[in-house]
């Protein structure tokens, strides 16, 4: 076996070694830097205006849930807000009901008055009167049944037209007349105001037979001169002059 060689320097000389026993510890190692913590408070402040934001809509109840999730740190365990308090949803609180107050139109108790009941008979007929002005029926207008015309029909008993012309009262109705007479027919004129009725014969004494009519006038000098009359008869209200035959 090959031995290594030895040096050549010579023992007095050379470096002598350290006694183990003089030589210092060994310094232990440096501990790493602590971590700095994570700062979630501009996150956090993020959060919470959202969910305020979310709130004035209606959905705080699932920003809730967003909050309670970003508030875990990286181990899963719930990390304090910026107040040093946890988070809970605020609930929506609605809007109070409208306390407006509206008016209604009164009630109208119903009326209770009875209906008037038809009138006797209608603007445009011609009405059957006695001598004494009493209504007795509707008749016709062409001479052979009745003597006055209808002109209103008025159930509150109003004035007519003409405060002068001739009217009956009939069922609460006040009918306003002029008289209706036609030529070649036979009429009864009453003596002195009254009210003219149909002859029941012509030619029967008392009675007169219409031969002309002419209304507006004063006299007799616009009648007839084609046929025989010997009387005329001028009424007003309205104005008429009745060139007759009398009996």
């Amino acid at each position: 076996m090959t031995l290594p060689p030895t040096s050549d320097v010579p023992d007095d000389q050379g470096v002598t070694p350290p006694d183990p026993g003089d030589a210092a510890p060994p310094s232990p190692p440096s501990p790493p830097p602590p971590v700095p913590p994570k700062n979630n408070g501009p996150l956090i402040i993020g959060v919470i205006a959202g969910v305020l934001a979310l709130c004035l809509l209606g959905t705080c109840v699932v920003a809730a849930g967003a909050l309670v999730v970003a508030n875990r740190g990286d181990d899963g365990r719930p990390v304090a807000v910026a107040d040093g308090t946890s988070p809970v949803p605020s609930p929506t609180t609605p809007p109070p009901p409208s306390t407006q107050e509206t008016s209604s139109p009164p009630e109208v108790p119903p009326t209770t008055e009875a209906a008037p009941p038809p009138p006797p008979a209608k603007i445009g007929q011609c009405i059957v009167v006695s001598e004494d002005g009493d209504f007795l029926d509707i008749g016709n207008c062409n001479g052979t049944r009745g003597t006055y015309r209808v002109v209103s029909v008025d159930y509150d008993q109003g004035a007519c037209a003409d405060p002068k012309s001739a009217y009956i009262s009939e069922d609460g109705y006040r009918l306003c007349l002029e008289r209706h007479l036609v030529r070649n027919y036979c009429y009864k004129f009453p003596k002195g105001n009254g009210w003219i009725v149909g002859a029941s014969k012509c030619k029967a004494k008392g009675t007169v037979h219409i031969v002309d009519i002419v209304p507006g006038a004063a006299n007799d000098k616009r009648c007839t001169r084609d046929y025989r009359w010997n009387r005329w008869y001028r009424f007003t209200h309205p104005t008429v002059v009745y060139c007759v035959m009398q009996y």
